[in-house]
């Protein structure tokens, strides 16, 4: 494992006034200051006016980074902060698509006040700005002082060798050679890439060569369709998006929602209400850890929509670029 950059063997000699690399960020600029906590030295980011006051690690300053190299912040919160839930988060801006890795710790009698964080670089962070900012969700105090103990950024030869895909357009539902047409009867339906979850009824139609998936018959919450993840080839390192459309036969429950959902570990990533809405887009960035966890995204419903039918009439994997 090669350091490319340590806070903590900077730290002595850091100007925080006169930096490039570390910069202040937010609407409302905060303060930072050189701090010890615990025998550590570390940066007091203070006199924050809003969430998004924080941080900044601009990569530009540091022309040798390259996709795979790894940034990982660790620092606290202030001891006496209130009981409560709170979170701080590292975002990445100004890539291909604003993304934070987060860190949420509730605290109990015995507040924890530590947090890690860690973002595997792409192609596309080289010349972004990486921030440190709270939350937007649940903070006891949006604004409360935050310390920044490491920053450190590694290059692990596990990740010299990622390769970009050359794909563009990975699956789409319209040109899946796979796929018969007509009704398939109780757990029948499956071409390898597409398969059934639960024991829906499955109807395959084509139209002006765009086909249609039609679920009906649905009792339980993971009635629905699989997109096999690792039927599909995906390269490791590499960021995908997923994109499912259809529409609904009739009105559904209050509560109803459709959702993409990602297994093992049964996430949702993408949802949208069923009420009063005829069509759904439902989208999202596969990560790269959920690229190399996840064997399946699954096109389904919450336990409201149990028993709502629907079409599916688009779905398309995309390579945007690497992670």
């Amino acid at each position: 494992m090669e350091v490319l950059f340590d806070l903590q063997q900077e730290i002595d000699t850091l100007d925080l006034n006169s930096s490039n690399l570390l910069v202040t960020v937010g609407n409302q600029r905060p303060t930072l200051a050189i701090s010890v906590v615990d025998d550590i030295k570390t940066i007091l980011i203070k006199d924050r006016q809003d969430r998004i006051s924080g941080l900044g690690i601009d990569l530009k300053e540091l022309p040798n980074l390259r996709a795979g190299d790894r940034i990982t912040v660790t620092g606290r919160i202030p001891r006496e902060s209130a009981p409560g839930s709170w979170g701080v988060a590292l975002i990445i801006e100004e890539s291909e698509t604003r993304r934070a890795e987060e860190c949420q710790l509730a605290q109990q009698a015995s507040p924890k006040i530590l947090f890690a964080l860690s973002h595997l670089l792409g192609s596309a962070d080289l010349n972004s700005l990486v921030m440190v900012q709270t939350t937007r969700w649940g903070a006891v105090n949006p604004v409360m002082d935050i310390y920044v103990d490491s920053i450190l950024i590694l290059r692990d030869s596990n990740n010299a060798s990622i390769e970009e895909d050359p794909r563009t357009l990975v699956y789409s539902l319209d040109t899946d050679k796979n796929l018969r047409l007509g009704r398939y009867a109780e757990n029948s339906f499956g071409t390898g890439i597409l398969t059934q979850s639960g024991t829906p009824v499955v109807t395959i139609s084509e139209s002006d060569g765009e086909k249609n998936i039609f679920l009906s018959e649905r009792g339980k919450e993971w009635d629905g369709v699989d997109v096999n993840l690792a039927s599909l080839n995906l390269l490791t390192g590499n960021m995908y998006q997923i994109v499912a459309k259809g529409q609904l036969t009739g009105d559904a429950p209050k509560d109803a929602r459709i959702t993409l959902m990602g297994v093992p570990g049964y996430s949702w990533r993408g949802s949208t209400s069923m009420k009063n809405k005829k069509e759904f887009k439902l989208v999202h960035t596969l990560s790269y850890a959920e690229v190399e966890k996840w064997k399946t995204v699954r096109i389904t419903t919450n336990a409201w929509g149990a028993s709502v039918p629907f079409y599916i009439t688009d779905i398309e994997v995309k390579r945007l670029g690497l992670l």
